[in-house]
């Protein structure tokens, strides 16, 4: 067996020379020993006794065996045999355990060098794919039903690279999972763990795909009704931006107000698609997309209440004209001109230039003063209070006359040795703080030396 000599037969026997007998008795070893047979046994029959490993005979002993072999009978002749089989089949079955053992590890680490490789391949083309599309965005075509555009080469760009990146963790996953199958069959006492891994990964998709199989009706249906979406969304879109723009003018709707009812419409069609149509579509209405469109209007309404109140506030305001782009307001510390009223948020300019943008939902918060569409100046004037008189108001009313209109000074404070003038102009000159601020020192100027001159 081997290298190494069981045992050696020296007489002949039956009309067969003892090399006939022992070359037979080695055939036998070899097969029972391919076969993984390891139980030695013997039995005696007729004046001899007959080896059997497993179920099949490999050597007949006679007397004129064990006399040969210098025994003292056949019953211990056939012993000593049987014992050197089976410490003969004991060794083998190391040696082909330890030979499988170093066998399997080279594999594995071929298949663990491969599987490297191959990731890094893998990883390699995702990066040229990634860098690609950063530097060819130009060339990602967009996707297009006909003459109707469904997404634009940025959507497009954005989908291709999230799945470059998804794509690498699946190759890696693949792999990591090809080699685990692989080494896992290597080994007799991990190989019933490929059935498991089999099972694990494969019955969940054998599952999926007979439901999809199953499903395939009423996933074209619900494939043409998201198209069928997508269309008339893109069509709204289309619709109220030419409007905003003044491409299309349309009698019931100014164009100021397009892009906000656009918005409206387009939110008011997903979640009528998601709470009426989808039951229509499936048949079911306790299915996933009607329970999906309820789940979807209460975490809406849950998370978006302050953004809600925003928006109903900015629709009164916008529908209700309550305020209109070109006058001047003052909501709490802020001044300026409206310059635009959208769905959340006014949009201020001050005089210095600067875009204010206050929320809608400010304005339930403090009051709102609307001065028109020329703001209200109204400046802090310290005299002396000798010079505080009746006089001395209507000669500065004069002066911020050609300034605005409906000029006016009022006495607000009156100290020891100073008074206090309020001055006001409604006034849209430029910077018209200063002017009046300029217009009125001159003129107290004048008084004081007119006063000291008398």
């Amino acid at each position: 067996m081997g290298d190494t000599v069981v045992f050696a037969l020296q007489a002949g026997h039956a009309g067969r020379s003892a090399a006939l007998r022992a070359r037979a008795a080695n055939d036998a070893l070899h097969e029972v020993l391919d076969a993984g047979d390891d139980e030695v046994r013997i039995a005696h029959a007729g004046g001899a006794a007959v080896i059997y490993v497993g179920a099949r005979p490999v050597l007949q002993l006679v007397p004129a065996d064990a006399a040969l072999a210098g025994d003292a009978s056949l019953e211990v002749h056939a012993d000593r045999i049987a014992a050197q089989i089976r410490a003969a089949l004991a060794t083998e079955h190391t040696r082909s355990a330890v030979a499988g053992g170093i066998f399997g590890v080279s594999l594995a680490v071929l298949f663990a060098v491969l599987a490297v490789f191959l990731l890094r391949r893998a990883w390699q083309l995702g990066d040229r794919a990634a860098d690609w599309l950063d530097t060819s965005a130009g060339q990602v075509p967009a996707l297009r039903l006909g003459r109707i555009e469904l997404f634009g080469r940025a959507t497009v760009r954005t989908a291709l690279s999230l799945g470059v990146a998804v794509g690498r963790w699946i190759a890696l996953l693949g792999l990591v999972y090809a080699w685990l199958l692989a080494t896992f069959s290597l080994f007799e006492s991990t190989r019933s763990l490929t059935g498991q891994l089999t099972g694990a990964l494969l019955n969940p998709l054998a599952t999926l795909a007979s439901r999809i199989v199953a499903a395939v009706p009423l996933l074209v249906i619900l494939v043409f009704a998201l198209l069928t979406l997508a269309l008339l969304l893109r069509a709204v879109r289309l619709f109220f931006r030419d409007i905003a723009r003044g491409t299309t003018v349309v009698g019931w709707l100014p164009r100021d107000l397009a892009a906000a009812t656009g918005a409206l419409t387009e939110i008011a069609l997903i979640v009528l698609a998601l709470v009426l149509v989808a039951p229509v579509i499936t048949g079911n209405a306790e299915g996933a997309a009607p329970r999906m469109g309820l789940l979807g209007l209460a975490a809406l309404a849950l998370a978006t209440v302050p953004l809600a109140a925003t928006a109903i506030v900015g629709v009164a305001t916008l529908f209700g004209r309550w305020l209109a782009v070109g006058d001047w307001v003052e909501m709490g510390a802020c001044t300026g001109k409206v310059v635009r009223i959208g769905l959340l948020e006014t949009t201020l300019r001050d005089a210095a230039g600067t875009e204010l943008r206050i929320p809608h939902l400010a304005r339930l918060l403090r009051p709102v003063c609307v001065h028109g569409p020329a703001p209200r100046i109204i400046v802090s004037l310290p005299v002396e209070r000798g010079l505080a008189t009746p006089a001395l108001a209507a000669r500065l009313a004069q002066v911020l006359a050609p300034l605005g209109s409906n000029p006016g000074v009022r006495l607000v404070e009156i100290g020891e040795t100073r008074a206090t003038l309020e001055l006001a102009v409604t006034s849209s000159v430029a910077d018209a703080r200063s002017a009046c601020l300029w217009a009125a020192l001159a003129e107290l100027e004048a008084v004081r030396r007119e006063s000291a001159a008398s």
